[in-house]
């Protein structure tokens, strides 16, 4: 180090590269990140060509008569606080007869019910006694 005398990086103290390495580093480094992009994006289109059966995914409708707030949560549109909201409205009012029920829920639109859709459903399930 006493006989080096290039200027020190200030963080780390070692020697900063010269101008020379330091744009041929920028240009390697961006051909890289360039060809990983490249290949990212033509994999995505090539897979997005296959049949949907191949995957193995099959779409999961969740019965919002009998969902936690954790499943309610992964529908579109609903939060913790509208999952909490549901699953109070069940409790006191009962079970929902049909998804359009939902819209009595405070915070839930007719927006949100087109989202809901095609993620939930509404199954009859039978009232506990006493009610």
């Amino acid at each position: 180090m006493a006989n080096d005398s290039r200027p020190l990086d200030p963080v780390e103290g070692s020697p900063i590269l010269p101008a020379s390495r330091r744009w041929l580093l920028l240009q390697v480094w961006a051909a890289v990140t360039l060809l990983l992009a490249i290949r990212a994006f033509a994999d995505g289109v090539l897979r997005a060509g296959r049949d949907k059966a191949s995957t193995g995914a099959e779409p999961v409708l969740i019965d919002i008569n009998r969902a936690t707030i954790g499943e309610l949560q992964a529908l579109p549109g609903i939060g913790p606080s509208r999952a909490e909201a549901i699953v109070l409205h069940r409790v006191r009012h009962g079970p929902f007869l049909d998804l359009a029920a939902m819209g009595l829920v405070d915070g839930i639109g007719a927006d949100t019910l087109a989202a809901l859709r095609e993620f939930a459903i509404a199954s009859p399930c039978s009232q506990k006694p006493g009610r």
